[in-house]
């Protein structure tokens, strides 16, 4: 079996050939092939924390939207709007470093900062086609889902998404832990663990 496995990923992967997200991209490129008619694209972390993930997805961002046409980025973990992020990278106002300081201490890092950064830099650059925060469209008379554990917060993070794509017909880049970006078999269908 370690073979077969070892034979599958020499025949379909990528080497990445650079972090820096002002990098060219050619080592992303199959990426690129691989998500083109994507509507939301899930970038999974196994720790959110490390330099390497964090600066990978921030390039991986970089292409979807300035490629690709993305336009919303959904970063798991607080609101952007009301830590005063969205109004940030819209208009300029307030101080990024300061309003991370608010945010959950996953997001205050320098990796996440740089994010930030750039996404004001791509809007003012771009001030007629924006990158924005997605953000909560939820209906006012439209209570919460009760989140029941992992499965809960599972449908409220993919119906917040369904609902920022269909109130603005963005396509999204889903920035998170990989326990919420795993596309996985569930249940008893899943086939027993093998040795």
């Amino acid at each position: 079996m370690t073979e077969t496995v070892t034979q599958w990923i020499r025949q379909h992967a990528h080497r990445l050939t650079a972090l820096d997200p002002e990098a060219p991209w050619t080592d992303l490129r199959p990426m690129a092939d691989i998500v083109r008619d994507a509507k939301v694209v899930a970038i999974g972390a196994s720790t959110r924390q490390a330099h390497e993930l964090s600066t990978l997805s921030h390039r991986l961002l970089r292409l979807l939207v300035e490629e690709l046409g993305f336009r919303s980025l959904a970063l798991e973990g607080d609101d952007a709007s009301r830590l005063g992020l969205d109004e940030y990278i819209r208009t300029g106002t307030g101080d990024p470093r300061a309003l991370l300081a608010e945010a959950r201490s996953f997001w205050q890092t320098e990796e996440i900062l740089d994010v930030i950064r750039w996404m004001r830099s791509y809007n003012r650059h771009h001030p007629d086609d924006p990158v924005r925060f997605a953000g909560d469209v939820r209906s006012p008379r439209v209570p919460p889902a009760r989140l029941d554990g992992l499965a809960g917060i599972e449908r409220s993070l993919a119906d917040d998404t369904i609902r920022w794509h269909e109130h603005t017909g963005d396509r999204i880049v889903h920035w998170g832990g990989i326990a919420h970006t795993a596309n996985g078999i569930r249940g008893p269908s899943r086939p027993p663990h093998r040795r």
